[in-house]
């Protein structure tokens, strides 16, 4: 009879670790349950103007910026420059554009018509400290001519305005090329 009770006493203490890690494993499971991190990259939201999908948002201590992102090496300079890991994302350039916001939080994406000939992109901003948020739009929907990109906050105050920089090149690759056609014209 003695050894029945010796077994059982060290099959208990050979059973104490596992218990000791089953009781970890109940508590990390709660602690998930209670404390759940947001999915990075969100699905896309609408928000009565054009879809866009959140893909990286987080902490950051940098001063308000808000930068367009039109091809892959801005992607990567823009991230780093900011210090961010590039999220983990797929950003397609020929498809997409991205927008980086420091110290607000993008809520919605809107064309409007401008006064004159050209459009307004009007990118509504919820103003938040050491914040950014990242975002892509489907380049079709954005990609106008002469668009003039204006970031607001709740009360319409106007926090920056972007001329995209790929507009400027269009239109100066434009300008070169009339005036390589009108001197080759003029030599003949």
């Amino acid at each position: 009879m003695k050894k029945k009770g010796k077994f059982f006493v060290v099959e208990v203490r050979r059973l104490i670790p596992l218990l000791f890690l089953l009781v970890l494993l109940l508590s990390l499971t709660v602690y998930d349950n209670f404390f759940r991190a947001e999915q990075v990259v969100a699905p896309p939201e609408e928000s009565g103007g054009i879809m866009f999908t959140t893909t990286d948002r987080g902490v950051l201590s940098a001063p308000v910026s808000f930068t367009l992102v039109a091809d892959y090496e801005e992607w990567a300079r823009v991230s780093r420059d900011l210090g961010l890991a590039l999220p983990d994302y797929p950003f397609n350039a020929a498809q997409e554009i991205a927008i980086f916001a420091v110290n607000g939080e993008i809520q919605g994406v809107n064309v409007l018509p401008a006064a004159g000939q050209g459009v307004e992109i009007k990118v509504d901003v919820e103003p938040k400290e050491k914040y950014f948020h990242v975002i892509t739009v489907d380049r079709r929907d954005v990609d106008h001519e002469g668009a003039v990109w204006n970031f607001v906050d709740r009360e319409n105050r106007l926090l920056s305005r972007i001329v995209p920089f790929w507009e400027k090149k269009d239109r100066d690759e434009g300008v070169e090329e009339k005036t390589e056609n009108d001197t080759a014209e003029a030599n003949k």
